[in-house]
């Protein structure tokens, strides 16, 4: 399913995820509203603005390992936020990360806003 085609987030949250594992940063980036917010709760990287600070943020789509893909092990749906416990699979060994959770608020199809919590 390509992202514009459903108001159902976790419809929309899932076409996110496979245009990310197919590596198609377009495709990818249709998920997301022009004014999307991506946030690091960490604080340890800086707040992405926009769509196009999205794709410049998530370039390295193209440049990965056909083998790097992130892997939905929990999915919980509540209205228009959809809560995900995500691994990534595919890194190089030694660089591998313990699952995270990713946290997207849907509006209209698109999403609006994702927040990443602290891994620790």
């Amino acid at each position: 399913m390509a992202c514009g085609t459903s108001n159902d987030p976790a419809q929309v949250v899932q076409a996110q995820v496979d245009a990310y594992n197919a590596h198609d940063i377009d495709a990818f980036a249709a998920c997301y509203a022009e004014n999307v917010t991506i946030t690091n709760l960490s604080g340890e990287h800086k707040v992405i603005k926009g769509v196009q600070a999205l794709k410049s943020a998530y370039a390295f789509l193209a440049k990965v390992p056909k083998e790097f893909h992130v892997e939905i092990v929990q999915r919980v749906v509540t209205g228009p936020t959809v809560v995900d416990k995500e691994r990534v699979v595919g890194l190089p060994a030694g660089k591998g990360r313990p699952d995270a959770m990713a946290v997207y608020e849907v509006r209209n199809g698109k999403i609006l806003n994702v927040w990443f919590p602290p891994e620790g």
